[in-house]
């Protein structure tokens, strides 16, 4: 018979948002409660890989492993799923998340009341962070929260302004943070203790100084993203695709492309081709699905891109960028018309 572990932290993994945030309830399953590192299972995943795994294990099952679920950054798309895990869990099932559409649903299909942090204006780290330390923002209206965080969800939420941020500031810092610490929970871990012990015990800390890293991440960063302004303009020129649409006749301009991609990266589009509406970047996957994002180019444009690819292709996200993935199938049925 194998132990029932105490917790399985899921997380999304494909980004800052869902690696920080599980570094903070790392830090505190350790540090605070004194719980060993045998009796946790981090699972980092994608929305594809959550997908896979639900089709293995009901919420029963996985009582039978684990005494508690954490999930941060991500949910499963069914929302009947979601609340079968918080029938089984109760108060041990929870849940720290952003993205608008599976919170509606959470609403409508009764499972809002978990325990956990659910706010679409910052993102999971925020949400974690509120959730373990700061319950009535007490600190955070009083900026008082690590800045390193809030810069991190400023890019993540898209909420510059309400963080005091300028666009580029926080998209440099996050980039050299992707860079240096590359998504790894590992690495990420020793930076959050490092906060924590700053900002919550309020204990000396000599060994770290948060405005000397954020300004290496900045500088990194920058670098970083002016290399990439060049190649994504190259890609958007030579290989852009100007006569795609969404099903509600929005243009669209499409690449296919590997690396990582944010809506920044269609400067060039918003710049030359103020028609245009909205970047879509297709990716192949091994198991030959397809992978999609799509972004608002305009940041002042009110469409939600969550809410479009929750309802066309089950996917989700924000308001100005959003994903799906897609069978091989219906990638060739959308490629014939060029209509997403």
């Amino acid at each position: 018979m194998t132990k029932q572990l105490e917790y399985l932290i899921i997380y999304h993994k494909e980004d800052n948002d869902g690696v920080f945030s599980a570094a903070i309830f790392y830090d505190y399953i350790i540090n605070k409660l004194h719980l060993k590192l045998e009796d946790l299972c981090f699972m980092g995943e994608d929305y594809n890989g959550l997908s896979e795994f639900q089709k293995y294990n009901t919420p029963e099952q996985l009582h039978k492993d684990f005494k508690h679920i954490i999930m941060t950054d991500i949910s499963f798309n069914d929302p009947k799923y979601m609340k079968a895990l918080y029938k089984e869990f109760g108060s041990d099932f929870i849940w720290c998340d952003h993205h608008a559409p599976i919170i509606k649903a959470s609403h409508e299909n009764r499972f809002d009341d978990a325990p956990g942090v659910r706010d679409t204006t910052r993102s999971a780290i925020l949400c974690v962070w509120k959730y373990l330390y700061d319950q009535f923002d007490e600190a955070y209206n009083k900026k008082e929260v690590p800045e390193l965080l809030r810069i991190l969800s400023a890019w993540d939420s898209w909420s510059y302004e309400r963080e005091g941020y300028d666009q580029e500031y926080v998209r440099n810092v996050n980039k050299g943070v992707t860079f240096e610490y590359d998504l790894q929970l590992g690495k990420v871990k020793h930076v959050i203790h490092e906060l924590v012990v700053k900002y919550v015990d309020g204990l000396p800390n000599w060994e770290y100084i948060e405005d000397q890293l954020i300004k290496d991440m900045y500088d990194l960063g920058k670098k970083l993203n002016d290399y990439d302004d060049i190649t994504m303009r190259n890609i958007i020129i030579s290989a852009g695709d100007f006569e795609w649409k969404l099903q509600n006749d929005r243009k669209a301009c499409v690449i296919f492309h590997q690396g990582a991609t944010s809506s920044l990266h269609f400067k060039y589009v918003k710049d030359m081709h103020p028609e245009i509406q909205h970047g879509i970047v297709f990716k192949h996957q091994a198991n030959s699905n397809w992978v999609v994002s799509i972004y608002n180019i305009n940041n002042e444009d009110t469409f939600h891109c969550g809410d479009y690819c929750k309802k066309m292709y089950n996917g989700g996200g924000h308001a100005g960028a959003a994903g799906c993935t897609l069978t091989q199938e219906q990638f060739i049925k959308i490629l014939k018309k060029k209509i997403f």
